[in-house]
């Protein structure tokens, strides 16, 4: 794990535990990456969950901008991902995906104890899991849902002759590992974050064709199903004005045509996929914080 130049450290009265839990299907070992607030009762409590390629450890500055608003964090590393088992950038099935996130949403609960506000945060392809995830499973209880760059289509589509030959290594060797190409200059203009991925150990650009066509599918439904969120949960999206990754275009689609009286949604201009690693993430979180705010007075 490598953390970026003049990024912040975890904060004095915060603690860094980890716990490994069995998966749902008992195939593989999921590793938590649990932030909490010394000697403090949990008022507020939060899940985050990486995007495609990342791990949890990567949101270790989070308790730096929001430790005054969550004493409980837990960061999940999604199967083949992070320190967590499993073959990197694959998954037999996409909803897989789903039942890790919600393990590791009962262990935030049941860390936090009865009676703390949960809120859950999501970027990228942890966008699409968790949206993937209200459709299976429409009331978990999340008071607070913000979304980070959800992948609700590609910004760049896929060739048709790549995606016929998924489709046809998918019945052959579906666990076959491919790289994806992705160019971590596109994901942050601060040079700190690039240098820190290209080091990092932990971070992969693998795909296999059974991921590949899950996530593909997974997006599909999301923009051609009418998605429903629980009338008690406000929702925050937050979008990159300059995706490269995926689509932001399609995000606010989506957005728009969700039937929810309690969302709000932030464009940043010029900023690239990950915007809680960006140049200009302060804004990023303190528009985070503002909409904490404001549920406050509703």
């Amino acid at each position: 794990m490598r953390i970026p130049e003049g990024y912040p450290k975890l904060p004095a009265d915060f603690d860094y535990e980890t716990e490994v839990l069995p998966s749902a299907d008992g195939e593989h070992d999921l590793f938590l990456n649990v932030f909490r607030k010394r000697g403090v009762r949990p008022v507020r409590a939060l899940l985050m969950v990486h995007g495609q390629g990342e791990h949890g450890a990567r949101y270790q500055h989070f308790p730096h901008y929001l430790g005054d608003h969550y004493q409980l964090m837990i960061a999940v590393d999604l199967r083949g991902h992070g320190r967590s088992e499993g073959i990197r950038g694959h998954v037999e099935h996409f909803d897989e995906y789903c039942d890790d996130v919600l393990l590791a949403w009962d262990a935030l609960a049941k860390k936090a104890g009865p009676g703390v506000q949960l809120d859950w945060f999501a970027h990228s392809m942890g966008g699409t899991i968790t949206l993937r995830m209200l459709q299976l499973r429409p009331e978990p209880g999340i008071s607070n849902l913000i979304l980070s760059a959800p992948g609700v289509d590609l910004t760049v589509k896929v060739p048709l002759v790549k995606d016929l030959a998924a489709k046809v290594l998918a019945g052959i060797w579906g666990s076959l590992q491919m790289d994806t190409g992705l160019d971590p200059s596109d994901l942050s203009h601060d040079p700190a974050v690039v240098t820190a991925i290209k080091k990092d150990n932990l971070h992969h650009t693998k795909a296999t064709s059974k991921f590949y066509l899950g996530f593909m599918e997974a997006m599909r439904d999301l923009r051609e199903s009418d998605l429903r969120v629980p009338a008690s949960t406000r929702v925050l999206l937050q979008l990159a004005g300059e995706d490269r990754i995926v689509s932001t275009p399609a995000a606010e689609v989506m957005f728009d045509h969700l039937k929810h009286g309690r969302k709000e949604k932030v464009v940043y201009p010029g900023l690239f996929h990950e915007i809680y690693q960006e140049l200009g993430k302060e804004q990023v979180f303190a528009d985070w914080i503002s909409f904490l705010e404001r549920g406050k007075a509703s």
